[in-house]
This record gives structure tokens, sequence and C-alpha cells, in this order.
């Protein structure tokens, strides 16, 4: 065949996933050709792996932030009770301590015997006094104070 005899024909080409065909109604060589199918790279199929590993770990870590957030939040209402509790055990400690040194000295008293209380009471009648003695005003004049 010469080039005189070779006709060209405009073709379109549509290139689907793997096959790339000429739909041209008369066709110049005629034959049988395997199809061609478009292979991936191997730096597509790594891009494609390490995306998803990437979307993977990027999910945990999502999660584990939720879980990580929630622990901090329950430390943190956590801390204000044992602050409130502390608070609360400093001012009952501070009441004990007054109350124990009252009965220390209650007890120091009555144990002692450095205040006897009264075994036995006793009833007498009321003292009838007939005498009532006069008691002289002290009427001291102090006009010599006064003035100069």
């Amino acid at each position: 065949m010469s080039r005189g005899s070779i006709r060209y024909v405009e073709r379109n080409y549509s290139y689907t996933q793997g096959v790339v065909y000429s739909p041209a109604a008369n066709p110049v060589i005629y034959g049988r050709f395997p199809k061609h199918t478009v292979k991936k790279s191997p730096t597509e199929k790594l891009n494609k792996i390490l995306s998803s590993i990437l979307l993977c770990l990027v999910l945990v870590s999502l999660v584990s932030y939720y879980f990580v957030s929630d622990s901090e939040k329950k430390m943190n209402g956590l801390g204000r009770e044992i602050v409130a509790l502390s608070n609360e055990n400093i001012e009952l400690q501070n009441k004990l301590d007054n109350l124990h040194s009252f009965n220390k000295v209650d007890s120091v008293i009555h144990g002692k015997t450095m205040l006897d209380t009264a075994k036995k009471v006793i009833e007498i009648p009321a003292a009838t006094i007939s005498y009532v003695p006069d008691i002289k005003e002290n009427t001291v004049n102090y006009n010599w104070s006064i003035g100069y």
C-alpha cells in the first residue's frame, strides 16, 4: 500500500473505562486487534491506599478526641466537687476544734475538782429580817469645785 491509497478518516475517540474505539463506518485496516485496557499506575493505587488509611486515622482521631474531651469535662466536674468538699471539711474541722476546746475546758473544770458541784441540794426557808438598817445618803456638796 502506498501513501496515496490510505484514506484518512476523521475519528472521534471516546475514552471509556479501558477501551478506546473509533466509530468509523469504513475502516481503513481490517483485522482482529486485542482491546487495550488502561491499567492504573502504581502511584494511583498507592495514593488510593494512603488516602483510605488517612481517612481511617482521621476518623479514629475524631472519636478519640470526643472521648478525651468528655473525660476532661468529667474531671473538671470532679475537681469542683473536691474543692467544695475540701472547703466544707475545713469549716467542719474548725467547728470541731472549737467544740473540742470547749470540751477540754469543761473537762478540766469538772474533772480536776477545781469546781465542785453540789451533791445534795438543801432547802432553807427565807430569812425574815425585821430590822432594816438606815443607809445614809452621801450628799457631798461639790459647789466649791464649780466655777473656780
